[in-house]
């Protein structure tokens, strides 16, 4: 059988260890609130933690030697190679008398929380992947049979739901964007097999970023997280639900102290979603946004690095007529936007068709626009718009002194002329811009496309090529403002 809590590749080595003055004592309440009491919380929240074992077929290709028993071929159960297999009863073959081999079936167990009383259940995909029968036990030893009522690959996620034929006892969400490093927690899992397994820890960091799913944005804790413990609650002292337990960073194979969950803000809507649709719908924002480099934050003659810079807004989109190229995004309904990667993540809570706040920055005055996410457009067919697509004619932008050629260059658009703002600003002919205000160009059409309607803003482009004086031929980040 495995054990669920996917442990991460081992990449780091302990180097040593620095010396640090001694913290300041503490308050006489300070130090009797350390630890907290957990006893009456573990009590409360524990009924609705369950263990899941979910049987799915072993692949007709034994796995390679070191896979650690993973067995759907991706490498993301991350289970410990101890693999057992649970045959049925022999069979006979009528025509020849002989004995078949039962088909042979993998055991995986994990965790999971009732999140509402009808029976539905929050656990990791990772968990249920591939699963051909899905069991649910509660803590008095109840067994339930499962089915999955859906699934999120992108953030690693499966609701259950199961017919008990009475509400059961479950744990609501608490907000995960209230949660401080330092703060108390505690995990309740199945580890080894071992049920309902109280751990207690604090939040060591928050928004790490580890590669293991598309939206990535964990609570890192030190609770003692062990395989099996994947699906299973992460709980503030208010006995909330704020994280759903899902690896362990780990050299040995066991709990290091190092422990990573998805938070509640990005886990309710989707169970939330999969509960009631059975798929959760992300909706789009319709910006394309860069990063805020010191040279554009310069440019822009921004006070703060914070925020991403809106490049282009898709005038079929949500943010069409509320939005700007050049407008600086620095929070979606009140949750503080850094750079491009949290964006990407906040949009991805919220479902098509929910409304959202962005509080952006506009020529030095703040400003904000309530919009409606919308289902993002499906892709147009490439073959269809090359064909339809007219020889191009070469672009003139005189506010920037640029000419450029009309046929595209192999990233991008080539430079034709340089003069005014761009000849100062360093482009030469013979220079490929590849990016205006962090959008990809790739001709003369696009790149005019993404510079009308800033006004006196300045253009940001990416260039390779060399420079004037012969530097670095790039890329390199150029702002360059309309003028003479």
């Amino acid at each position: 059988m495995k054990f669920l809590a996917r442990p991460l590749p081992a990449l780091f080595l302990l180097a040593g260890m620095a010396a640090h003055a001694a913290p300041p004592s503490l308050a006489p309440n300070d130090a009797q609130a350390l630890p907290p009491p957990l006893a009456d919380l573990a009590a409360k929240v524990g009924p609705a933690v369950v263990s899941i074992a979910s049987m799915a077929p072993v692949s007709a290709t034994p796995p390679a030697a070191g896979d650690n028993g993973d067995n759907n071929g991706d490498g993301s159960d991350g289970g410990d190679g101890n693999t057992g297999f649970h045959p049925a009863a022999d069979t006979k073959n009528a025509a020849d008398g002989g004995v078949v081999p039962p088909p042979k079936t993998i055991e995986s167990l994990g965790s999971g929380f009732v999140f509402d009383p009808a029976g539905y259940i929050l656990t990791n995909h990772h968990v249920v992947n591939g699963a051909s029968n899905v069991t649910v036990t509660f803590p008095d030893g109840t067994v339930y049979p499962a089915i999955i009522a859906g699934v999120d690959k992108d953030v690693d996620l499966a609701v259950l739901k199961i017919n008990a034929g009475h509400p059961l006892p479950y744990v609501p969400f608490g907000n995960s964007a209230q949660m401080r490093v330092g703060d108390w927690v505690l995990a309740i899992g199945n580890p080894f097999g071992m049920p309902n397994s109280n751990t207690a820890g604090i939040i060591s960091a928050l928004h790490r970023q580890i590669g293991d799913t598309k939206f990535d944005d964990f609570i890192q804790t030190d609770a003692a997280i062990n395989k099996g413990n994947s699906g299973g609650p992460l709980f503030n002292l208010q006995g909330q639900v704020i994280g759903v337990n899902s690896a362990i960073y780990s050299p040995s194979g066991t709990s290091d102290g190092i422990g990573f969950s998805i938070p509640s803000a990005m886990a309710e809507p989707v169970a939330e979603a999969l509960a009631h649709d059975g798929k959760m719908q992300r909706g789009w924002l319709g910006v394309a946004v860069e990063e805020l480099t010191p040279q554009i934050q310069a440019a822009l003659k921004l006070s703060s690095a914070k925020g991403v810079l809106v490049g282009a807004v898709d005038p079929h989109s949500p943010a069409a007529g509320e939005l700007q190229p050049g407008d600086v995004i620095t929070a979606i309904s009140t949750a503080a936007i850094d750079d491009p990667q949290a964006l990407t993540i906040r949009i991805a809570e919220f479902q098509t068709g929910q409304s959202v706040t962005v509080d952006y920055v506009r020529d030095g005055k703040p400003g904000q626009a309530s919009l409606v996410i919308q289902a993002p457009p499906p892709k147009q067919d490439e073959s269809i718009a090359q064909a339809d697509a007219k020889p191009a004619a070469p672009v003139d932008l005189p506010q920037y002194g640029l000419g450029l050629a009309g046929p595209p260059a192999a990233t991008g658009v080539s430079v034709l002329s340089a003069k005014g703002p761009a000849e100062k600003a360093g482009i030469v002919a013979g220079d490929v811009i590849e990016q205006v205000n962090g959008v990809v160009v790739a001709s003369a059409a696009d790149l005019r496309k993404q510079v009308q309607g800033l006004g006196q803003m300045p253009a940001i482009f990416m260039v390779t090529g060399a420079d004037g004086s012969g530097g670095d031929p790039g890329p390199r980040w150029i702002p360059v403002k309309p003028g003479k």
